[in-house]
């Protein structure tokens, strides 16, 4: 099965951005002739996988393919093309590589292709480096990656660290100009809700390309997307910092997904060579995986227990009984599911390695403590004792944020104390790791009391007794913790902001509901209250400024696919996060 998703089931057709995507990466490598060797930015490499296979690199002169590193050019080729995003520090490996290219009088031609485009920083600093004139700069406008049928990614990993800690805010840019290129294909959207201070500025610059670059409808009728949500992942570190226990969750959580992908051991999958990796992709192509991925993953192994089950009925019917050719023709077809049961069989053999461990369920016992703001002291001394015990850094700053967010900072006594414990466990090199989390408030001193009990009990974020199997509320996607950015959601369509106004003011940044118009200020056309139009439902757009977590994805299918909803939800984000990844892009260790 291929990386590359199907998306003959999207709620809208978005394959003409992938087939665009294509088109422009191949007219790029076409306009330079002869063979080529290409260096990838190593984050940009899973973003291409769900693009294009790499034998088309190779029918396009591609000789040499690899990741940008500190290690020389080791090709014969002539031309060098690196394919980067705007970062300075790829800028100083490209530089090194092309001035010890010319120490050893190799004669090259070298382009530089930024994605999504040139910033002039990054061409400040190879002047700098003395190499700007040896090289050709060309523009890859790459916003919009479909992941899945329901799931766009605009691959801005670092959005959430820019605005909070850099206060560089190009990525929001990126952002706007992401939807505008959506309103440019499906119309431009009528209603858009808005919640927190990146997703604000997002609709302002969306509202200034309107003005400049204005969407033409050329359909009288009704646009394809009726509703745009822009959400600031800073109005809830609380759900990212949680442990999802979705199926999709959890695998992301302990084996990384990464665009669609996971590469492990190939003897966890039941190969017999050993230290051999293999990679699975993970997307809805793969049917019982588009089936169990939302589902809680304490419920997971009896429905493939379930299905193992009918197949065994099935085969026992076959060759005990005399079948027609029909029959017979039912079962083999039957029979092709039979990967995808041994696949996710493995898969959910292994996470259930991790999953039954006692520091995992103690962990998760401690999250539903800090999120129902109880026994401080306990959480405390929780955390505490990971440190001393040197627990992985990341799992430790997790419990850390959490802790902080729902207490609304910590007293300054407790807060130096831990600060102080963390620097002498891990090293003094965390120090700027430290100070980056205060500024973006993650870890902070307290300086009022917390709103977090409040915010919880008005938005019904805890929910006793929900049942995982059969549930009734987005809370099973975290087993009694309904995240908060998906509460504000379901709000937004229910009734916009005017029903839990006082809540959300409680919340990180501003709020505000809007409406687009036409060129010619003619309200564009859209649903009635209840999101029908002629019977058919409309489609809302629900983009994540700072990152998305799968368990919130899985949180939205649901609410989706529930009676008496009239609305179907696509998701966009500037990346599929989960509390680890976030966090890693807010490490910054000083030797």
């Amino acid at each position: 099965m291929a990386q590359i998703p199907k998306l003959d089931n999207a709620p809208i057709n978005v394959s003409p951005f992938r087939d665009q995507a294509r088109k422009e990466l191949i007219n790029i490598l076409d306009t330079i002739r002869g063979k080529k060797t290409l260096y990838l930015d190593p984050k940009l490499s899973g973003s291409l996988a769900l693009i294009l296979q790499t034998s088309l690199l190779k029918e396009h002169g591609v000789e040499n393919l690899g990741h940008l590193s500190t290690n020389p050019i080791q090709s014969d080729c002539k031309n060098v093309l690196y394919l980067i995003r705007p970062q300075i520090n790829l800028m100083k490996l490209i530089s090194a590589q092309i001035q010890q290219d010319v120490r050893q009088n190799h004669q090259r031609e070298y382009t530089v292709i930024f994605v999504p485009r040139r910033t002039v920083v990054c061409e400040k600093i190879l002047q700098e480096e003395k190499v700007h004139a040896m090289v050709k700069i060309v523009e890859y406008p790459l916003y919009i990656i479909p992941v899945d049928e329901d799931v766009l990614s605009f691959e801005l990993e670092l959005a959430y660290k820019e605005c909070q800690v850099d206060g560089d805010t190009s990525s929001l840019w990126h952002v706007a100009k992401a939807i505008h290129k959506l309103q440019s294909a499906f119309g431009v959207i009528p209603n858009i809700r808005v919640k927190g201070k990146a997703a604000t500025t997002v609709a302002d610059i969306l509202s200034r390309m309107q003005l400049e670059q204005p969407v033409v409808s050329s359909n009288a009728g009704i646009p394809e997307i009726d509703t745009l949500i822009l959400l600031d992942r800073h109005v809830d570190m609380v759900t990212p910092m949680c442990s999802q226990l979705t199926y999709e969750g959890l695998l992301d959580e302990f084996l990384h997904i990464n665009n669609g992908a996971i590469e492990l051991d190939a003897s966890i999958m039941g190969a017999q060579e050993e230290g051999k990796k293999t990679k699975v992709p993970l997307n809805s192509s793969d049917k019982l995986y588009r089936e169990i991925r939302d589902l809680n993953f304490g419920v997971v192994g009896q429905v493939l227990r379930q299905k193992a089950t009918t197949m065994r009925q099935d085969y026992t019917e076959v060759t005990t009984t005399s079948q027609t050719v029909s029959e017979l023709k039912d079962f083999v077809k039957k029979l092709s599911s039979l990967p995808e049961m041994t696949r996710h069989t493995h898969l959910a053999q292994h996470l259930s390695t991790f999953s039954t461990k006692p520091t995992f369920l103690g962990r998760l016992s401690i999250e539903q403590t800090l999120v129902e703001g109880q026994s401080y002291d306990i959480c405390f001394e929780y955390i505490e004792e990971m440190i001393h015990k040197q627990e992985p850094f990341l799992s430790v700053l997790r419990l850390l944020v959490l802790f902080s967010i729902t207490n609304g900072g910590l007293p300054k006594k407790n807060f130096d104390y831990l600060r102080r414990e963390l620097l002498h466990s891990y090293g003094f090199e965390h120090m700027a790791t430290l100070i980056n989390l205060e500024k973006s408030g993650l870890f902070k001193k307290q300086d009022s009391k917390s709103n977090w009990v409040t915010v919880k009990r008005g938005l019904n974020l805890v929910v006793e007794d929900v049942d995982d199997a059969n549930p009734n509320d987005i809370a099973y996607v975290f087993s009694g913790y309904a995240p908060l950015s998906i509460r504000l959601v379901q709000h937004a369509l229910r009734a916009g902001w005017r029903s839990i106004e006082e809540i959300v003011r409680l919340l990180p940044g501003p709020h505000s509901e809007r409406k687009q118009f036409l060129q010619a200020q003619e309200e564009v056309p859209t649903s009635n209250d209840i999101g029908l139009v002629d019977g058919r439902r409309l489609l809302v757009l629900v983009v994540f400024i700072g990152g998305v977590t799968f368990a919130e994805i899985s949180a939205l299918r649901f609410l989706s696919a529930q009676e008496g909803m009239t609305y179907d939800l696509i998701v966009g984000t500037t990346k599929i996060i989960n509390g680890s990844s976030l966090l890693e892009t807010l490490i910054d260790v000083q030797p």
